[in-house]
């Protein structure tokens, strides 16, 4: 199974964990602190994976890799803080082409790779069809609640969030160029364990992670943690793509996940409007088909 193979299986899981997300974020008292910390707290799990192959690290290597963890956790920190703010589809396409962007650079600057002709034009390709996708259009959009904070006002937040993944990112594929997947991935998850820690620390972050744990239900609980199991599936898969293939590349396809979540959304806004509803106007149906046709000339020059 190719990179790219891999890396759409984990942009499909994704589209789903983040319809769930949606649901959580809409209908609980789930706040960013609290599902950033324990994002990186269950990456303790990582610990289960040490017969598979743990072993020490250089200390520069060991440094690279908890950073990148790190910068991970206050990643989907700072990216849920922005979505709390207000309206999902306003931000997420923002960030959606911030992240490769970002990711292309820094793969330059650090990784000091560049990708070739055709894989620049796939690139440019999938930003472009993601982007058109996710980007909201009158009367079209995922029902979250009313925008409470203007777009101008978030892009701090977006700005960092975007930053911080792309800068997670190209630091987990220089630990996967000198190590084997399953050791770099357990010290970046363990740096992901730091983060948590960090902002456990912080006073006003921790007092949120303890009011959000005294008021999940039960059943929202159970929904979750399932979510997360999903997530950490998601997570790994989509880890290993970037151990084996460019890591610019991997997330550029991002523009696959806003294609599922459509559908996803499409689906359950006629069996399950409460959930989620999408709106859909013959502007938004033309805008949806070129996002898809951009993204499908990217896959098809990454492909052949």
């Amino acid at each position: 199974m190719n990179w790219l193979l891999i890396a759409i299986i984990a942009h499909f899981l994704f589209a789903i964990v983040f319809v769930i997300d949606k649901y959580l974020f809409s209908h609980t008292q789930l706040r960013p602190a609290a599902y950033a910390f324990y994002v990186g707290i269950l990456g303790g799990l990582t610990i289960l994976l040490f017969p598979l192959g743990f072993s020490l690290l250089p200390t520069e290597q060991l440094i690279i890799s908890l950073i990148a963890g790190i910068l991970f956790v206050f990643a989907i920190f700072f990216f849920y803080k922005s979505v709390q703010m207000g309206e999902v589809s306003r931000i997420t396409p923002v960030i959606g082409g911030l992240v490769p962007i970002f990711t292309l650079a820094l793969s330059y600057i650090l990784l000091e790779r560049y990708l070739n002709f055709n894989q620049l034009i796939a690139f440019g390709f999938l930003i472009l069809g993601g982007v058109i996708m996710s980007w909201p259009i009158k009367k079209t959009r995922l029902a979250l609640g009313d925008v409470k904070t203007p777009l101008i006002k978030r892009l701090p937040l977006a700005i960092l969030a975007a930053l911080f993944f792309a800068g997670s990112y190209v630091l987990t594929k220089l630990i996967y160029i000198e190590q084997p997947f399953i050791n770099g991935f357990i010290w970046i998850r363990l740096g992901g364990v730091l983060g948590a820690i960090i902002l456990f620390a912080w006073p006003s972050t921790r007092k949120k992670i303890f009011e959000t744990s005294d008021k999940i239900k039960f059943k929202t609980g159970r929904l979750a943690v399932f979510n997360k199991s999903l997530s950490a599936l998601s997570f790994v898969l989509l880890n290993y793509a970037i151990f084996l293939g460019s890591v610019a590349l991997v997330n550029a396809l991002q523009g696959i996940q806003y294609i599922f979540l459509l559908l996803f959304a499409l689906f359950l806004s006629k069996k399950f409007p409460e959930i989620i509803k999408e709106q859909i106007s013959q502007s938004a149906i033309l805008q949806k088909v070129f996002a898809i046709l951009f993204v499908i000339l990217g896959l098809g020059i990454l492909a052949f």
